[in-house]
């Protein structure tokens, strides 16, 4: 029957499951537990690695977007910048113009000098000064066909001149002082 020896025996049992659940219980608390911290390193590594590529797809997107704007006028803006080397196509372009509108001309073009526009590659401005002679009307679209040309250049000073005593009508002379942006690389 239940004598003192049985008891303990059976508080001993007890007790030893109870020993034995509770390390088993913290073990495996302590497995879970190292489990769960890499689960969540894990988790938090994958939520940067998807916030960082998503601000790259929206990076690449603006960056498409930008190009699609940009377009072909890339090319476009660097011939505007004449070689300075070879400036030959843009006086092709005046003596054009000249023909075109029906005025003579005579242009003279100095040394460059360093541009003073802030921009990754190097320019030149190329002084030059034009003179024409041919009526008002001739003068006017000479200016307009000058307006259109695609390449960077600046009138700094024009001046408009006739000896006839009926007016602007007539034969006249017109000369302008001017500046065309360079690309300075060769």
């Amino acid at each position: 029957m239940f004598t003192t020896k049985n008891l303990l025996i059976l508080i001993g049992r007890h007790a030893i499951i109870t020993i034995l659940a509770i390390i088993t219980a913290a073990s495996s608390v302590w497995v879970l537990s190292r489990q769960i911290t890499r689960l969540s390193e894990d988790v938090q590594k994958n939520r940067s690695l998807a916030s960082m590529l998503e601000k790259r797809m929206e990076l690449f997107a603006s960056v498409k977007r930008d190009t699609e704007l940009v377009g072909t006028n890339d090319v476009l803006i660097e011939r505007a910048f004449v070689p300075l080397n070879n400036i030959l196509d843009f006086v092709a372009m005046l003596e054009g113009l000249a023909l075109k509108n029906g005025v003579t001309q005579a242009f003279h073009f100095e040394n460059p000098v360093p541009s003073t526009i802030p921009i990754p590659f190097p320019l030149a401005m190329v002084p030059y000064s034009n003179s024409l002679n041919g009526n008002l009307a001739s003068f006017s679209n000479y200016l307009k066909d000058f307006e259109r040309l695609h390449y960077f250049t600046k009138i700094e000073n024009l001046s408009i001149s006739t000896q006839s005593k009926t007016g602007w009508r007539d034969a006249g002379t017109m000369s302008f002082q001017a500046n065309i942006q360079t690309n300075a690389t060769q």
